[in-house]
């Protein structure tokens, strides 16, 4: 089973970043104002159930448990210090499927394929839950549609960097 000890550090904070990033550049792709903080929720919560809906795959149990411990921090010192902050929707975008990519490689040289493809399939299982989490459009959640076409797209774009099916 592979854990943080098995990744050099910067290797390591790649790891805690796919999904999260993943979970942001949706976020921002549909940007829906009220949304958001539902879409907030849901990628928040995506990453808690992990400890009882991926209980047997170590790497997962590593990043939930990181993630977890960062929370003590303060969100301020996280935020001042995001290297993606001010790049606008396309810019988050692009560079979590940059991440995916190189992710993905990563995982090939360091893990079981089994172990690999369960991160992928939960990294992008919570974009799309984000994606879900809130109605696009319309007037104080009403109307409007579930899943932006720039929703979409991001998911479409993620999917193909991590090498795994998105929902349609």
């Amino acid at each position: 089973m592979t854990t943080k000890a098995d990744f050099t550090d910067n290797e390591w904070q790649l790891v805690l970043d796919v999904p999260v990033m993943i979970g942001m550049g949706v976020m921002i792709a549909g940007k829906s104002g009220l949304g958001t903080m539902k879409e907030s929720f849901a990628l928040s919560k995506e990453m808690i159930d992990a400890v009882k809906t991926h209980a047997d795959n170590e790497l997962i149990q590593s990043v939930v448990n990181a993630r977890l411990k960062d929370k003590e921090k303060s969100s301020a010192e996280g935020l001042s210090n995001n290297p993606y902050m001010g790049q606008g929707r396309e810019g988050l975008v692009d560079a979590a499927v940059q991440k995916c990519e190189q992710v993905c490689g990563l995982l090939a040289e360091k893990c079981s394929e089994q172990e690999a493809q369960q991160y992928k399939q939960w990294s992008m299982r919570i974009g799309e839950k984000v994606a879900m989490a809130a109605s696009e459009g319309g007037f104080l959640g009403f109307g409007g549609e579930q899943v932006s076409a720039k929703e979409k797209l991001a998911l479409a774009r993620i999917s193909q960097a991590l090498g795994v099916e998105a929902f349609s």
